[in-house]
């Protein structure tokens, strides 16, 4: 009778390799080569007990190694579902240097938790480092749209908004710093934000104007489809694709053959934005375009339009929900019509 069960195996006793926080630590500390990253994820999902650990040998560790690390962790966290960075990178956004800092925070670009409301409008206003700070102004974004959509609530989505508008109206503010201030003030709804962008669009900065097509598209207002659908034919690169992603996100359906004239645009970011607004216009001959550029030797440009195509299947629904201002459109149309009788 033949015995069922696998034979004994001395493999089986043998301890594996420690992939401890302590022991990550302990090599963290030394001189060797940055561990692998199979190792590095011992820092993922830490307990309160293992990230008192962390927080008391973080200071030991060096300065080029913490960036390594928070680098490598970040980077495996976008291709990996299962990292969760949540509580380390809590810690390195007080980190010395301001590259882990930035790391940090946008390591944590799908973290809406309140918790963070407070530190993210500390580094703002505080932070010695205008890239720092600018990378904060764009993380408070998320947390506008978040009260928007009453997924925050309304206390602390005013304090991010009123951080970002304080921003906006200091004169001595860093133009990168209120740039993307005024992308993530674009997501509310307050009175008064559409009179900001047609501000910032007009402003002698190139960097400011190209912003305020962004926010545009952002703040979801249909007001806004004309002067986007107009700088498609902008002589600068940076404006026709922001203004083509805003017709995609402002659904302007009007602007779907300058679009697609742009998927032969000299500029690789240009035809990039195109393609994401076909996916968000949809329809048949937007599916048809993007069918052939999903074949394109550009990886880029191949790998963009067969994400744009798989959005068509609910942004070309005939059935889709409306923009929130839809109607007021027709609003401003008839009393214009009213005013012109």
């Amino acid at each position: 009778m033949t015995n069922s069960v696998a034979p004994y195996s001395n493999a089986q006793t043998q301890p594996g390799p420690d992939h401890s926080v302590e022991a990550l630590l302990n090599q963290l500390r030394g001189n060797d080569e940055l561990p692998p990253t199979q190792e590095l994820v011992a820092l993922s999902d830490l307990s309160l007990a293992d990230l008192r650990r962390v927080r008391e040998a973080w200071s030991k560790i060096s300065d080029a190694r913490r960036l390594q690390a928070v680098h490598t962790l970040v980077e495996e966290s976008f291709a990996n579902l299962h990292v969760q960075l949540g509580r380390l990178l809590r810690l390195a956004l007080t980190d010395p240097l301001p590259d882990v800092r930035i790391l940090a925070i946008s390591g944590l670009w799908e973290d809406r938790e309140a918790d963070l409301v407070g530190p993210l409008i500390h580094i703002l206003n505080n932070d010695p480092y205008d890239t720092v700070r600018a990378a904060a102004a764009q993380a408070l974004g998320a947390f506008v749209l978040a009260g928007e959509l009453d997924e925050l609530s309304p206390a602390l989505a005013m304090r991010a908004e009123d951080a970002l508008l304080a921003v906006l109206h200091a004169d001595t503010e860093p133009l990168n710093v209120q740039v993307n201030a005024l992308e993530s003030i674009a997501f509310s709804g307050e009175t008064g934000i559409r009179e900001l962008i047609e501000d910032c669009y007009y402003s002698p900065f190139d960097e400011m104007q190209v912003a305020s097509l962004r926010a545009m598209g952002r703040s979801a207002d249909v007001r806004w489809r004309s002067t986007a659908q107009t700088e498609l034919d902008s002589p600068e690169p940076e404006m026709r694709a922001a203004a083509a992603r805003a017709c995609g996100e402002l659904e302007a359906s009007d602007a779907l053959e300058n679009l697609i004239a742009l998927l032969s645009d000299d500029s690789k970011p240009v035809r990039l934005a195109a393609i994401f607004a076909l996916g968000r216009l949809g329809g048949r001959q937007a599916k048809e375009m993007l069918n052939t550029m999903s074949d394109s030797d550009d990886a880029d440009e191949a790998k963009a339009a067969a994400v744009a195509l798989e959005e068509t299947l609910f942004y070309g629904d005939t059935q889709r929900v409306q923009l929130l201002d839809e109607s007021q459109e027709n609003w401003e149309d008839e009393a214009d019509d009213w005013e012109a009788w």
